[in-house]
């Protein structure tokens, strides 16, 4: 079971050797090549958070390809996408992708108490709670509450506090109502 990676740790654990994508439609086993994953981070450090997602967006497209759409190679860029948008502090954006990230853990029949599934809809729920914008948050806390439905997380009352939260968010007037 790999644990999931945020930029503290990317160097420290194992990764697809995926390429940049390359000319071949071949599934043989690309060259190693150099890790993109400190190129990605110092691009997100310094600021440049689009380059940085794209990058891993390519390298995320390379192991759908390589490995397959619901592959752990996959997962494992899309939650890289995950923790760049929280480093761009684009909280809705990140917490989408911790959602599709944990519902593709799933989907791969991971249990619902697995390390890294709880930890994909802990982080989601983590970013949904930073999010300002009521409009947003109420859009997804649907889906938010459907996840902590199937896992629970660590933390006791974690699918309540959702709920509380949406009910707030109720009473916030959305714009141009």
């Amino acid at each position: 079971m790999r644990a999931t990676r945020t930029p503290a740790t990317w160097r420290s654990t194992a990764r697809p050797s995926a390429p940049a994508p390359p000319r071949s439609r071949r599934r043989a086993d690309p060259p190693a090549q150099a890790d993109p994953h400190p190129a990605i981070l110092a691009a997100a450090h310094a600021g440049r958070h689009g380059e940085a997602a794209s990058m891993a967006a390519v390298w995320e497209s390379e192991a759908m390809r390589m490995y397959g759409p619901g592959s752990l190679e996959a997962v494992h860029w899309l939650e890289v996408r995950a923790d760049l948008a929280r480093l761009a502090l684009e909280p809705a954006r990140s917490c989408e992708l911790w959602m599709a990230a944990a519902q593709a853990r799933l989907a791969r029949h991971q249990s619902t108490d697995n390390t890294d599934v709880e930890a994909a809809v802990d982080r989601a729920h983590h970013q949904w709670e930073q999010l300002r914008d009521a409009e947003r948050a109420r859009s997804l806390g649907p889906a938010l509450v459907t996840l902590r439905r199937q896992v629970a997380g660590r933390r006791r009352g974690a699918l309540e506090a959702v709920q509380r939260r949406i009910e707030q968010l109720q009473a916030v007037p959305a714009a141009g109502r």
